[in-house]
């Protein structure tokens, strides 16, 4: 039965939030959708909800979500309506909400320039505050088509493209309405831009002009990614304003002991670095190796952003076989692992976001708190909406998820979904 508006009262649970874990009450408003302060002289009212010594976490982020539960965001109609689109992403935002992931970024990949016309559909929507919504969206991801040749992926090359004219090439190309205004030409009534982040390769001529323009004057998170950059390109590329690496170790140079390419980044001393950059990171045991996973976090825990890079494969118990990816492309499922057809080129992911936290707490043997924080805190600070999304401070946004472990011997324990609550109403129950 639905919840009416009123104080509410998590007791007897565990609160995770920004790397710790403490034993404390949570109250969240529903009229509002916010955590509200303990002193709040309406939390004497509260209805009370007795957890039973489970978890409590903010929401979880994935800044790199291809699609799930069946749905490819860049799966765009060359023409005719989008309505189609519009209710496959409504639909497929409600299944990733019921995965534990609250707010996630919608990637789209390198495509021919209609692929755009889905940016009016994935744009940020958390200010309509709305949970049936589903996963809110915090703006769109485009990872491509100005990456390096050399470092494809699962990429066409052939549309890839250089920004021969710095910022004004992105700017022609996805619509400057979609990047919105200068910052100092932003109006207070503007309309919040369609994209968020953009993978870029550093290496590519009139490069680091444009990640400068893009992050200092739009505000844009341009991440480090598909590129062949060198150690020294890559330091570039961060002192001229990028703030993230674009999943670690695929799709770029291999760190050699004298040659670190963009993975050397997240160990740069602070004579050639004072701010390391965020990475994100595929903890599935596919796209890179435990021991790496393991290697990486240490290195750099708070910079280290869980990914799943998920395709339509995420979330959805899909057999073994041969499909179509997107228009003209065609992979093939083995096991847990994705492959372009005819090719050893994995093509995204399909593992969900918490189980890859569980990997990271069974590969690391960090704490539960400390592997919440690579997908909650982590990416919100590296997002800029740190004040009301990855926490559990007074006034964030009550996007919560109740976690607790499965049973067995603990080196074996994963966390599972309990609950996943958004503005404060509950969305989501686990069936027993």
């Amino acid at each position: 039965m639905a919840i009416e508006s009123c104080i509410i009262r998590f007791t007897n649970c565990e609160l995770v939030s920004s790397g710790q874990a403490k034993r404390q009450d949570l109250l969240m408003d529903t009229s509002t959708g916010r955590i509200i302060d303990e002193i709040d002289p309406r939390a004497g009212k509260a209805l009370i909800i007795d957890l039973a010594g489970r978890i409590v976490s903010p929401g979880l982020l994935d800044v790199q979500l291809n699609g799930a539960k069946g749905f490819n965001f860049s799966d765009v109609p060359t023409e005719g309506d989008m309505e189609s689109y519009a209710l496959s992403y409504r639909k497929t935002c409600e299944g990733i909400l019921e995965m534990g992931v609250t707010g996630f970024l919608p990637t789209l990949t390198t495509s021919e320039a209609h692929i755009f016309h889905a940016l009016p559909y994935v744009r940020p929507n958390g200010a309509q505050r709305n949970h049936e919504l589903g996963a809110e969206s915090s703006g769109c991801h485009c990872e491509g088509p100005f990456l390096s040749p050399q470092k494809k992926g699962a990429h066409s090359p052939q549309l890839f493209l250089e920004p021969t004219n710095a910022v004004q090439s992105i700017l022609d190309f996805y619509g400057a309405d979609s990047l919105g205004a200068p910052s100092l030409k932003q109006d207070a009534g503007q309309q919040i831009p369609a994209i968020k982040k953009l993978t870029l390769a550093p290496e590519l001529p009139g490069m680091l002009d444009t990640i400068r323009t893009l992050r200092q004057e739009y505000g844009i998170v341009c991440s480090l990614g598909h590129s062949a950059a060198t150690y020294e390109q890559g330091l570039a590329g961060v002192r001229a304003g990028a703030n993230m690496i674009t999943h670690l170790f695929n799709a770029m140079e291999p760190c050699l002991h004298r040659s670190p390419g963009l993975v050397g980044l997240i160990g740069a001393p602070e004579t050639d670095l004072t701010d390391r950059p965020f990475f994100g990171l595929i903890a599935d045991d596919i796209h890179v190796a435990p021991s790496c996973v393991r290697m990486a976090w240490a290195m750099h825990k708070n910079g280290c952003i869980l990914t799943t890079d998920g395709t339509a494969a995420t979330g959805w118990d899909l057999p073994e076989g041969t499909y179509e990816w997107m228009p003209g492309k065609t992979v093939v499922k083995k096991g847990e692992k994705l492959f372009l057809e005819g090719t050893d080129t994995i093509a995204g992911g399909s593992t969900t976001l918490l189980q890859c936290v569980s990997n990271l707490i069974r590969w690391t043997g960090c704490d539960v708190a400390e592997a919440l924080q690579t997908v909650t805190a982590n990416p919100a600070r590296m997002l800029g909406c740190e004040d009301t999304k990855g926490t559990l401070k007074p006034g964030a946004d009550a996007d919560l998820v109740v976690l607790s472990w499965s049973k067995g011997e603990e080196k074996s324990r994963e966390l599972q979904l309990d609950e996943v609550w958004k503005f404060g109403k509950k969305c989501f129950t686990r069936k027993e």
